[in-house]
């Protein structure tokens, strides 16, 4: 599961009603986050999350409120009774919202060529324009950003995203035609 900085996630328990005596719903297979005794319907909250935790006693779900990037990891629900068993396992990655990439151009001389560069955070691409024809790219961060450069109708689309969140910087072809044209005036004039 993805979510964002500050939103919050409900995880819920996958077996429809397990038998227990006690329920632990824990981070990273070390930390408690809240453990329900059954028998006297009883929980305790653990002092990591600071009223950002909520727990239903009826459904036995969790749910985080607030999230923050140290939030991410597996969360485990683990029912004891006779024995113990893992009820429930969600791996929660908590992400930043994208910055806001940049779109920029750059004509050559002489021709009608536009390079176009899309940066956003640690990635760039480069692509080149002849005209209205444009190369679309993509690359991807091993963390699972992905910045890329597409064309929409006559709209550059310069898009930076990660799993929960994007932004995009555009560029009108129409722009690119005028550079087209200015360059061919001004070769014009020159001759």
């Amino acid at each position: 599961m993805f979510r964002l900085v500050g939103s919050s996630v409900q995880l819920d328990i996958q077996d429809p009603k397990p038998e227990f005596h006690d329920l632990f719903w824990v981070i990273n297979r070390e930390n408690n986050v809240v453990q329900y005794d059954n028998k006297r319907k009883n929980m305790m909250y653990y002092s990591d999350y600071g009223g950002r935790v909520e727990f239903n006693e009826e459904t036995y779900s969790l749910t985080l409120k607030n999230l923050q990037k140290t939030d991410s990891g597996l969360y485990e629900v683990r029912a004891s009774g006779d024995e113990v068993r893992v009820v429930a396992e969600y791996r929660l990655s908590v992400l930043d919202p994208e910055e806001a990439p940049v779109l920029t151009h750059q004509l050559s001389r002489d021709t009608c060529n536009i390079t176009l560069t899309c940066r956003g955070h640690d990635l760039s691409i480069n692509s080149s324009c002849y005209k209205e024809t444009c190369e679309e790219k993509e690359v991807t961060s091993p963390g699972g950003v992905i910045l890329s450069l597409s064309v929409s109708g006559s709209t550059i689309i310069c898009n930076h995203s990660n799993p929960v969140s994007w932004k995009t910087d555009v560029l009108e072809m129409k722009e690119l035609e005028r550079l087209c044209a200015d360059e061919g005036e001004g070769e014009d004039k020159v001759n």
